[in-house]
């Protein structure tokens, strides 16, 4: 009796890659032929929630679910080996991530003064990202291609401006809407001096630029019967009856979040 032994050197038959996705289950088998049945085993760095098992019959299973921020590429390197030889695979396990925004909803510019914002991400592929709406005058948004992108310029206007930023790859799409509020100084558009007379009534509107609305207020003395009263809307009024002519001379002040300006204001009664 005559018994013939054949042996095969073990190949691996099944793809060198596979696609998971982080948060859902997966499974790929890895199969070979070779005899004796192949034993299998692998080497490199799998995502968290992902295993390798040998099934003991020439197959092995890649399965799990990927964790939730473990998107990206994972190669590794499969071995078949059994009593006739050793085969090896370069195989790679891509893990998509839905795209999520990762920085702050909001920024705050000043009118005249650089500005740059930083627009960043988590996801695989690395997001493109794009804006719907206006930002504000003087202000750009720039996808820099790497799942981050740059609100940048001088601001020329004070204001809040809202618009939505998106963030996109082949796994899906993530929204965020963003608001940049821009300061301005407090600036006085109305004049320094006025002129009014004696026992006769008048009335004078300060008005001032800036955002937040500035609030106005003045430091010295007023002619006796003349009076000075912030509107709460970025203006003021000197009003009243003179009782007496001159000159008077006082600093009015608006002061808002983003800074303050004076004036000199000279009122002459005649």
């Amino acid at each position: 009796t005559l018994t013939v032994i054949v042996g095969q050197g073990p190949a691996i038959t099944s793809a060198a890659s596979t696609t998971f996705t982080t948060g859902a289950p997966g499974a790929f088998p890895v199969a070979t032929t070779g005899y004796p049945t192949p034993a299998l085993g692998e080497s490199g760095a799998l995502p968290a929630g992902v295993t390798f098992v040998n099934n003991g019959n020439g197959k092995a299973t890649i399965s799990g679910t990927p964790a939730a921020t473990s998107g990206g590429s994972f190669p590794i390197t499969i071995s078949a080996i059994n009593g006739t030889g050793t085969a090896t695979q370069a195989f790679t396990l891509t893990v998509n991530q839905v795209p999520k925004i990762t920085s702050a909803g909001s920024a705050t510019a000043t009118t005249g003064k650089a500005f740059s914002f930083a627009v960043t991400t988590t996801g695989y592929p690395a997001p493109t990202l794009s804006e719907t709406g206006a930002v504000p005058a003087g202000l750009t948004f720039t996808s820099n291609g790497n799942g981050k992108a740059t609100i940048s310029g001088t601001p020329t206007a004070g204001g809040v401006s809202t618009f939505t930023i998106t963030a996109k790859n082949s796994t899906g799409t993530a929204t965020q809407t963003f608001t940049v509020t821009v300061g301005q100084l407090p600036r006085f558009t109305s004049a320094s001096s006025t002129t009014a007379t004696h026992g006769k009534a008048f009335s004078f509107t300060v008005t001032a630029t800036g955002y937040p609305l500035p609030t106005l207020g003045r430091t010295g003395s007023l002619p006796a019967g003349v009076t000075f009263a912030n509107n709460g809307n970025g203006r003021a009024t000197i009003s009243g009856t003179p009782k007496a002519a001159g000159v008077t001379t006082f600093t009015i002040t608006a002061t808002s979040s983003s800074g303050t300006a004076t004036q000199t204001f000279t009122l002459t009664v005649k």
